[in-house]
């Protein structure tokens, strides 16, 4: 299927030797997807000289360049006032263009005079990985190899020289260099309840501790909490164990017992853990609110629900859902003087299900509908120096923003935090949603929450059909925007299409082959797969349209979405405690986080938050398009087997 999504074409054929069309050359994206360079959002950065070459001409003029000039709400941006991060010089993008296609042809003495004259040798790790890769024409070294690895280990493909210079080392040759570690860094992490309270262990007494968690885990997975209960409390097990360890897996199996419908032990044991271990196991309140809730017992859930909220080292998402609930019951037992503080409380984490619901319900929604402003170009430049940004930026230039992410998503983790909010920036500026997520994360508070939710040039092949927003909500959540993202099940690309799922969309078998996997990983068609299915699956539950269930199916599957429905019973009518009663915690988090993806992306595009008003007045959210598109729901294809996900 042909793109018709807005990624433009502009050169054909300029991979890398031996991949597949658009694979591994300099100059080509994925499965030979081009992207149209957009790096409009970096602000004020004239005037100021970089190492290494680097340099900010002024912005391309041109009705075309113009026309891609738009801020994160649609609106046309002025282009006198943004300028690009650039660090290759025109006449060496089309250097380095053309390096790439004469080494793709075998053509090395034509393309050694072209690499002669570079202006900035910033890519000349990745030219050599071409040339020394090249499956035909050129036969690596062992020198070679190992010269590569002396100067390049921290490039993306560092483990692929490295696999083959082990394979061509000499008897006797010194070790070649291995591969930088990638470092994946995130916001500073509190230490948890279980961290701070439970006593420090031996080895040999936290080996017996995990193989005792593991047969209890082993047991609830397979249904069976009163088999794990039984096996826990043994003497000889429960004497390895920590009085919170002990009890941390106790909460477990109230929590399995709640999943069961089994309220009764569910309360009585989350009871007994919060008795003795409240502090150490604090979302033992949270099963002891949720069942006393369903059992009717609405002034015992508040005071749960407000324990959990008010309980030291919680996760802020943890905390904001216990003081949400505790306002649900104080509202509901006639005690509304107390429902505002609860309020406040579960809206300090915005980014959460429930702290944004709460920041709704107290008028407070975040405006994202523009990014924060960008750092100052002493910041900048000092970020453009690092050799893993440069080269992601001159790698955007070209055209290649698969590998250009690659390099900034690696750049960013042993970078000190100081440089941050200058990667985020770039990072948006290059289009590299991914690159952008993943440093947004370490941003302190809430001054990385609009970089949180990327606005990338991506789109279905044939065009939206469902409003940006959910769309984007679930490949926020699926794969981060790791286009070639691939899950232990199999799942692939942006939106985590399963390949038995395509077959049943489409009906063409060619999906379940190398080539249509392969397929899957393209943007545009995986976004296309997955907009169908998220239209049909709308289109099979009740009321037409109802985000929740749609997002359990998708998740789960529609046979797992019936059977729960059907076993829920009167836990079933209440929006929010149909999501707190699934049984299983992976679709639970599924759906809250899709939902709060939606919502902060109707934030970001500066849409009215339809969905998220009817969730606080305890109604079905029912998907309402707002991006003018009056497409109707899909009707279920011709079945072609399951069309579960999972």
């Amino acid at each position: 299927m042909a793109s018709t999504g807005s990624r433009s074409r502009p050169v054909d054929g300029l991979r890398r030797p031996g991949a597949p069309t658009g694979g591994e050359g300099l100059c080509a994206g994925p499965s030979g997807r081009w992207r149209r360079l957009r790096l409009p959002l970096l602000l004020g950065l004239a005037g100021f000289a970089l190492c290494l070459s680097l340099s900010l001409p002024a912005i391309a003029s041109g009705s075309e360049r113009t026309a891609s000039l738009k801020d994160p709400s649609g609106r046309t941006a002025d282009p006198a006032a943004r300028l690009e991060p650039r660090v290759l010089s025109a006449a060496d993008v089309d250097r380095y263009t053309r390096i790439s296609a004469l080494q793709e042809q075998g053509r090395w003495p034509e393309a050694d005079r072209l690499i002669a004259r570079l202006e900035n040798p910033v890519l000349m790790g990745h030219v050599l990985f071409q040339r020394y890769m090249h499956p035909t024409a050129w036969r690596s070294s062992y020198a070679e190899l190992k010269g590569w690895l002396d100067l390049y280990a921290d490039h993306p493909d560092a483990d692929r020289i490295h696999a083959l210079a082990l394979k061509r080392r000499p008897s006797g040759a010194p070790a070649p260099r291995a591969p930088e570690r990638t470092v994946v860094r995130g916001a500073a992490r509190e230490p948890s309840a279980f961290d701070v309270y439970n006593p420090p262990r031996s080895s040999a007494q936290r080996t017996a501790a995990n193989r005792i968690r593991a047969e209890v885990w082993s047991l609830l997975r397979r249904e069976r909490p009163t088999q794990a209960l039984g096996y826990l409390t043994r003497a000889d097990i429960r004497n390895q164990l920590t009085e919170v360890e002990f009890d941390t897996l106790r909460q477990a199996i109230a929590q399995s017992y709640l999943a069961e419908q089994v309220e009764d032990e569910a309360l009585t044991l989350a009871e007994a853990v919060i008795a003795r271990s409240g502090k150490a196991v604090p979302l033992a309140y949270w099963t002891a609110g949720l069942a006393a809730w369903r059992k009717g017992d609405l002034p015992r859930a508040e005071r749960h629900f407000e324990a959990l909220a008010e309980a030291g080292h919680v996760e802020a998402d943890t905390r904001a859902a216990g003081a949400y609930w505790a306002a649900r019951a104080r509202l509901r037992i006639g005690e509304p003087e107390g429902v505002l503080p609860l309020l406040r409380l579960a809206a300090a984490r915005p980014d959460s299900f429930y702290g944004l619901l709460a920041a709704y319900q107290l008028g407070q929604m975040p405006d994202l509908t523009e990014l924060p402003p960008a750092p100052g170009p002493t910041e900048i430049a000092a970020a453009l120096t690092l050799p893993g940004v440069a080269r992601a930026v001159a790698l955007s230039q070209l055209g290649r923003y698969d590998i250009a992410e690659l390099e900034l998503r690696r750049a960013h983790g042993p970078t000190a935090r100081e440089h941050d909010a200058a990667l985020a920036a770039i990072a948006a500026a290059l289009d590299l949603p991914a690159a952008q997520l993943q440093v947004a994360r370490a941003l302190p508070g809430s001054e990385g929450l609009a970089h949180l939710y990327p606005l990338p040039d991506y789109a279905p092949a044939g065009g939206f059909r469902l409003d940006k927003a959910l769309v984007y909500a679930f490949v926020h959540k699926e794969s981060e925007f790791v286009a070639d993202a691939e899950s232990h099940a199999g799942a692939l690309g942006l939106m985590q299409v399963m390949p038995r799922t395509a077959l049943h969309i489409t009906g063409d078998r060619s999906v379940l082959d190398r080539s249509g996997k392969a397929r899957l990983l393209e943007p545009d068609y995986n976004l296309a797969l997955g907009q169908s299915y998220l239209r049909e699956l709308m289109g099979r539950v009740e009321p037409d349209g109802n985000l929740f269930k749609m997002a359990v199916a998708y998740n789960s599957g529609p046979s797992n979405l019936n059977r729960w429905t059907g076993t829920l019973g009167p836990h079933a009518e209440d929006p929010l405690l149909f999501i707190e009663s699934i049984p299983a915690p992976e679709t639970r988090n599924f759906v809250e986080r899709v939902m709060t993806n939606l919502w902060l992306y109707r934030a970001r595009l500066g849409q009215k938050p339809v969905t998220l008003s009817s969730v606080a007045a305890g109604d079905w959210p029912v998907y309402t398009p707002l991006d003018g598109l009056s497409v109707p729901l899909a009707a279920a294809p011709r079945s072609t087997g399951s069309d579960d996900r999972r």
